[in-house]
């Protein structure tokens, strides 16, 4: 009788530790899955602010790049106008082709004046009258007692030849536009012979 009690109580002992065992497996395995299962989803959130990082990083370049872009293209923009003011200024020498307006005849000076600004707002990176050329610092054109016109202390005489480098087909389309100052000049003074041409070297100095 007593040996039947210690081995019904030696069976109780065994299943008892076996379940134990059993339940402290399944708790540690639920414990490494809920460490697993938190580990992937601390992954996911550094792997998403990573690439909010990314993101901001990369649109901070494209507005750099933009920034750039633009502030070349500003200062493009500022040297090609110095560019151009130094050649209307005169210090410097040009040359390139351009157009070329002959007009025999007496012409007072305010035609003079029209003619110059004219080519000038028509886009000619430099003109000359007669081979004289035209500045900031030109003091502008004076009709002298025979008719002659006096220009930085020179006198020109007839045939007067403006000079202009610039786009010919844009000189010329605005120089002979209906309306134009050749149009105008002409039905001023239907006498003066005017002729015009393309030249594919002018230098001025």
């Amino acid at each position: 009788m007593n040996n039947k009690i210690y081995i019904l109580v030696a069976v109780l002992g065994i299943v008892v530790i076996l379940g134990l065992r059993a339940g402290g497996t399944d708790r540690v395995t639920e414990l490494f899955d809920r460490d697993a299962e938190s580990n992937v989803f601390q992954e996911i959130k550094i792997l998403k602010q990573k690439n909010e990082d990314l993101k901001k990083e990369i649109q901070d370049l494209e507005l750099n790049i933009k920034q750039l872009s633009n502030r070349n293209l500003a200062l493009e923009a500022i040297q090609t106008e110095i560019e151009k003011y130094k050649k209307l200024k005169g210090d410097d020498a040009v040359f390139g082709n351009g157009i070329a307006i002959e007009i025999q005849g007496a012409l007072p000076t305010s035609w003079f004046v029209d003619f110059v600004n004219e080519l000038f707002a028509s886009g000619a990176q430099g003109v000359s009258v007669n081979g004289i050329r035209i500045s900031n610092t030109t003091a502008g054109f004076d009709m002298l007692p025979q008719g002659q016109i006096l220009l930085n202390g020179s006198i020109l005489s007839a045939p007067y030849v403006f000079e202009a480098i610039g786009d010919y087909a844009v000189l010329a389309g605005t120089m002979e536009m209906p309306g134009g100052i050749l149009s105008r000049l002409k039905a001023v003074y239907p006498s003066l012979e005017i002729e015009m041409e393309r030249r594919e070297v002018i230098q001025m100095k």
